[in-house]
């Protein structure tokens, strides 16, 4: 029968210490080492040093993303108050020219005003001619009719009197 011994590559021992296998076990550990490294270690540092370099980049992507977000409010920012600015620039213009279309407007009104006026007023004029002329027309005209009465009709002083005073009346009536 196979014993213990034997079964042990025919180490022997020494006070329990059996150096064939420690010299054994160190191998098999060095070689599970190199393999270990070759297999298990080399690839698990790579996807760790891809991880890290994966990671780096995304904190640099987002570092990145948000200078250009800060750079893209501020801008807005900028570009709000140039918008701001611009538009009460086109508020007090609209003011200015409403102002002076106003004034315009009034100008023009009082021009016209005043033009009406003076229209009236050559108007009125001209009327108070016509009225006087018609007025020396039909003074005249009278004054011719009573002339030829007088001379038609030999009359005492009484009637021409009469006569004069009824053709005055008759003018008055003509004249309103």
């Amino acid at each position: 029968m196979l014993t213990t011994n034997m079964l042990t590559l025919g180490s022997q021992t020494v006070g329990g210490f059996q150096p064939l296998d420690t010299i054994v076990v160190l191998v098999s550990f060095a070689i599970l080492m190199v393999l270990l490294k070759k297999f298990a270690w080399g690839p698990l540092i790579k996807v760790m040093e891809e991880r890290e370099n994966f990671v780096a980049t995304e904190i640099e992507t987002a570092q990145e993303k948000n200078r250009q977000a800060q750079m893209a409010v501020k801008e807005a920012d900028e570009k709000l108050t140039d918008a701001r600015q611009e538009a009460k620039h086109i508020v007090v213009n609209a003011k200015q020219r409403a102002t002076k279309l106003e004034e315009s407007i009034v100008q023009e009104a009082k021009d016209r005003a005043k033009q009406l006026r003076i229209d009236a007023e050559d108007e009125i004029e001209q009327e108070k001619r016509e009225s006087f002329q018609e007025m020396q027309e039909t003074v005249a005209e009278i004054a011719f009719q009573i002339a030829m009465d007088i001379i038609q009709k030999e009359m005492s002083q009484e009637d021409q009197k009469r006569l004069i005073k009824e053709r005055l009346d008759t003018l008055g009536d003509d004249l309103l």
